[in-house]
């Protein structure tokens, strides 16, 4: 099968590509710039191509004989504008599949929150929802994948939660957080279940990807330390809102504010899986357990 991989030098991407070739797959790896697979180690093993869903003229050209899709493109993180970028490339990417006869798309996407949930979805779960909705809307079966924290070496949520524990021995946790739900998934889940996700018959619809085990964020903070042994200790604080404490954060960490700033915003929501993904794939699963996700993270 020869698969595209939109977005392979990201995070997520670097991880997939490898993993694809070790199953036999052919993989197009798509960049916006293709001279950038020269730094993985897998470069020389893939065909390198220009892949920029925000230029459609460049999509044909990846996607000429390619059975399936993998996109792994957000756009948070490049500016305030990032959910309409989002939309136009999703939308680019749906019509460009749909011309080149495209069998199968599979999206990474985020754990949403239960429907009844009273306040409005953040700027970065509407976004992913939106693309998620607009991938879906064309020919092509697209499957997503939700997940929320991935606890890997890299992941954004990872490196701040690792930055947090690191340099801010007592962290001041406001009330909203308190008692929102978390449900982390190891990275190498996530790429598991994409190499699932391309081996079954296509379909549309989405699963979620999760632990099994959901904690609050102080929660999470706290197992991170026990196991980082970093001594921390969380102080609870009233009346401090979402942007605050994005604006408080950011310059802890090593990402700008448009990217802390959703991020932060999103953990007014419970982020906990509905069912199982891994019902969706044959044969034998085991997720791994949060304290070994951030084990294999921690030296990764």
């Amino acid at each position: 099968m020869t698969v595209l991989v939109v977005g392979s030098g990201g995070y997520l991407g670097s991880r997939l590509v490898p993993a694809l070739l070790t199953r036999g797959h052919r993989v197009r790896a798509g960049f916006t710039d293709p001279r950038r697979s020269s730094a993985f180690g897998w470069g020389r093993r893939v065909d390198p191509v220009r892949c920029d869903v925000l230029d459609p003229a460049t999509l044909p050209g990846a996607l000429d004989g390619v059975d399936s899709v993998v996109y792994l493109v957000h756009r948070m993180g490049a500016g305030p504008d990032f959910r309409s970028e989002d939309a136009a490339g999703a939308e680019a990417m749906r019509e460009a599949m749909a011309a080149a006869g495209v069998r199968r798309c599979v999206y990474v996407s985020g754990l949403a929150p239960s429907g009844d949930e009273r306040r409005p979805l953040s700027r970065h779960m509407a976004s992913r929802l939106e693309v998620e909705e607009l991938l879906s809307a064309g020919p092509t079966p697209v499957l997503t994948l939700r997940a929320g924290i991935i606890l890997g070496a890299g992941s954004m949520s990872f490196e701040m939660l690792r930055t947090l524990c690191e340099r801010l021995p007592v962290q001041p946790v406001p009330r909203w957080m308190r008692h929102r739900r978390v449900e982390p998934v190891a990275e190498r889940d996530v790429v598991e279940a994409l190499c699932r996700a391309l081996e079954v018959t296509p379909r549309s619809g989405h699963r979620d990807l999760g632990c099994g085990e959901a904690l609050t964020y102080p929660a999470l903070l706290r197992r991170f330390s026990r196991i980082a042994g970093v001594p921390t200790v969380r102080v609870p604080v009233l009346g401090v809102p979402w942007d605050l404490v994005a604006a408080g954060l950011t310059p802890l960490v090593d990402e700008g504010a448009d990217t802390v700033g959703p991020l932060i915003e999103s953990l007014q929501h419970d982020m906990v899986a509905a069912g199982r993904a891994s019902d969706l794939f044959p044969g034998t699963w085991e997720m791994t357990g949060v304290d070994d996700a951030i084990r294999r993270a921690l030296v990764g």
